[in-house]
């Protein structure tokens, strides 16, 4: 007896190669697209010191002055509009690394732990109420909520796209451009997680960051910095925090206080939600601070 599982087996067989082919094919276009991104050369660290080879990835420089890992083949500036926009980084980067897209990560970061993280860590180091500026909002499912708890909500994408997509979902004032350059009030809490790797100019950042800050003002930042000595650096994380298309300086726990006192900030916590996503506390230097 021919049973029907034996004839529709070929046909299964032939969709399953068809979806193999057709999942390999997008990804190999999808990489295409980043490889057309035009990069330029780096021959020195943010602030200014000469690089030394890192052993672990070639596409990185390992500073003399104040140990930043940097990386000697950024993208263009120019590349940088299209490298975060809403379709080509939302949808197209998020799927190759296996990251949900932008619709997807507002359920992603309710239950992986790190809203209730960033809203712990706000609640006990935070002001309990006031202005909330955050650079790199995405879909701005932590400004939402700290909105429904009555603070005075700013978001920054720096895709025009993705800036409005978010606003449409939230009703929130979301503004899009590179920070600092955009045009922003005064605040008492400014937030920035996962984003200062991608700046190209970390000292412009941070320089942007005191200056927003209001005088009781309190700065979040969130990114990988090396505070364990590692070999290599965050160990199992090591393939996701040097991306080299994406993450332009890496810092360590020297290069990131050289950097807060160029800025006149000081960092008053430093702790972590996950290896490569440590968190540090900063404020404004006041008169009278060692």
């Amino acid at each position: 007896m021919i049973h029907l599982r034996h004839i529709l087996h070929p046909i299964h067989s032939v969709n399953s190669l068809y979806r193999r082919i057709s999942t390999y094919a997008n990804k190999r276009i999808s990489e295409r697209s980043f490889r057309s991104i035009c990069r330029g050369k780096r021959e020195q660290c943010w602030c200014g010191g000469p690089l030394t080879t890192f052993k672990w990835h070639p596409n990185y420089g390992t500073c003399v002055e104040c140990g930043c890992y940097t990386n000697r083949r950024p993208p263009l500036d120019k590349e940088l509009g299209r490298l975060y926009s809403f379709n080509l980084y939302w949808h197209t980067r998020q799927t190759l690394k296996g990251f949900p897209s932008i619709e997807n990560r507002l359920t992603n970061d309710r239950s992986d732990g790190r809203l209730d993280y960033w809203l712990g860590l706000i609640e006990q180091h935070g002001p309990s109420k006031g202005r909330v500026i955050e650079v790199g909002c995405a879909h701005g499912v932590l400004l939402y909520d700290l909105y429904i708890r009555g603070y005075d909500c700013i978001g920054v994408e720096p895709d025009e796209q993705t800036a409005r997509w978010t606003r449409e979902n939230t009703g929130l004032d979301v503004r899009s451009g590179f920070f600092p350059d955009v045009d922003l009030p005064k605040c008492d809490l400014f937030l920035a997680f996962d984003v200062i790797e991608h700046s190209p100019d970390p000292v412009a950042f941070i320089k942007g960051v005191a200056r927003s800050l209001n005088p009781e003002g309190v700065a979040i930042i969130q990114a990988p910095m090396d505070r364990y000595h590692d070999k290599p650096p965050f160990q199992e994380m090591f393939d996701k925090v040097f991306d080299d298309l994406e993450h332009l300086f890496i810092f360590t726990s020297a290069s990131f206080q050289r950097l807060c006192d160029m800025a006149g900030l000081q960092i008053i916590l430093e702790e972590r939600w996950r290896l490569a996503h440590e968190v540090a506390l900063l404020r404004r230097e006041r008169p009278g601070d060692d």
